[in-house]
This record gives structure tokens, sequence and C-alpha cells, in this order.
């Protein structure tokens, strides 16, 4: 079970008709209720749930809101995982991100969302390539890194069936 799932189980509910997909962009989901009618309702309920709606092009971009990021990681956890050779990079950052992070604020969700999404497919490898590159161009910037970022990452290692 994925950490996301709860979330997407969420939205399903609020969602009477059309798809809820993971948005390949920017974003965490998408769905096409909107072209089913009733968009106003929907939206409201989902922003009344703690997520964040964008209508563009008869697409509804949701994401969770700040306080459901803050929600998010503050059921997680701090859990040492050895390192090996099976993801080592991705390992080692998790264990610093987990460490050193910062609670989730408005400038750091995208690293969380990027996260979220990679162990939402299962895809540890593909997160071991794209998160290094982002958390130094943060750290560049000066954006406080997120310890959930870590913890989502370990949590995932742990419980691989999870991480699915």
């Amino acid at each position: 079970m994925s950490v996301l799932d709860t979330w997407r189980e969420e939205m399903r509910r609020l969602i009477p008709r059309g798809f809820l997909r993971r948005d390949q962009g920017d974003g965490l989901f998408v769905s096409d209720y909107p072209r089913h009618g009733g968009e106003a309702p929907v939206s409201d309920a989902l922003r009344e749930a703690g997520f964040t709606v964008e209508i563009r092009d008869g697409l509804a971009y949701v994401d969770g809101a700040l306080k459901k990021y803050l929600d998010l990681a503050g059921g997680l956890r701090d859990t040492e995982v050895p390192l090996t050779e099976e993801c080592f990079w991705l390992r080692s950052l998790a264990l610093h991100l987990q460490k050193t992070g910062a609670d989730p604020c408005p400038d750091n969700l995208y690293l969380i969302r990027l996260t979220l999404k990679a162990l939402d497919t299962g895809d540890l490898p593909g997160l071991e390539r794209l998160l290094p590159p982002a958390v130094a161009e943060a750290q560049r910037k000066h954006i406080p890194l997120p310890k959930a970022a870590g913890q989502l990452i370990i949590y995932a290692i742990e419980n691989p069936k999870g991480a699915h």
C-alpha cells in the first residue's frame, strides 16, 4: 500500500465521476471531474478536506494543502535503515534528510511531492536519479530540505510492499 493511497481513497470518495490519476507534471493528482458537471461542489468538498484544486482546460489538478502535508509528516517516524548496496545513495540521502531536514513548508513541498510520486510507483532507482539533483538545487536556493522526504523513503525501504 502506497502512502498516497489514503489521500487517493479520500479524494475518490469526493469525486463522483471521472478519473483520478497521479499527475505526470508538477502536481500530485489530476482528474477530469470538471468535464462531468458539478465542478464547484466537488472542488469545494476537496478544499474542505484539505486539498488544493486548480482547474485548467477542463481538468482539476489536486494536491494536498500545506496542513495536509504537515499532518502526513506528523505521522512519520525516524528510523534507521542499513546502508546496503541497493540504492545506497538514496538510503544515505534519506538518512541525511531525516536527521537534518525541516518540516514541510510551501517552498519544499515539491521535494516531498517528487518523493511521493516516485514511491507511489515503486520506483526507488528512479527516485535515486531524480532526488539528488533536486535536493542540490534546493540547497543552492537556500530552501529548507524536507525531513518528511527522508522519512517517506525509509518507510518505503522498510515496507517494500508499502511502496507500491
